[in-house]
């Protein structure tokens, strides 16, 4: 038996034969349909909220969200500067600076397009 290793899951739903179903994409593409009886799924909720205060805990210290962001420009310097919170801006170039906002663009369109993924 091989693991299929899923990289998102796409729908979740609840049939009508008192079975709940999920599909999960993995990174090629591939969709892997599972059907689990409801009380299986209901047993799985617990284990689920566990391993989601997991993750939250493990991206809350890899990852910082900032309350506030801004933008301006140096004075003295052909410079953007980007600030967050209250902390010392960054000074960068005006061609990092412009790739920079194309791929906040970019991310921001690819993300604003997905569904939002299922905490439990």
């Amino acid at each position: 038996m091989t693991t299929f290793i899923a990289s998102t899951i796409t729908e979740a739903a609840k049939t009508d034969d008192n079975r709940f179903e999920m599909t999960f994409v993995d990174a090629d593409g591939k969709r892997h349909t599972v059907s689990i009886p409801s009380a299986i799924a209901a047993d799985l909720v617990p284990l689920l909220e566990q391993v989601a205060a997991a993750q939250a805990q493990t991206m809350a210290e890899l990852t910082r969200l900032p309350k506030a962001c801004e933008v301006g420009h140096a004075v003295r310097d052909r410079k953007v500067l980007l600030r967050f919170d209250n902390e010392p801006p960054y000074a960068i170039e005006l061609e990092a600076a412009a790739a920079l906002g194309r791929a906040l663009q970019e991310e921001t369109e690819l993300v604003s397009n997905t569904s939002r993924p299922l905490l439990h």
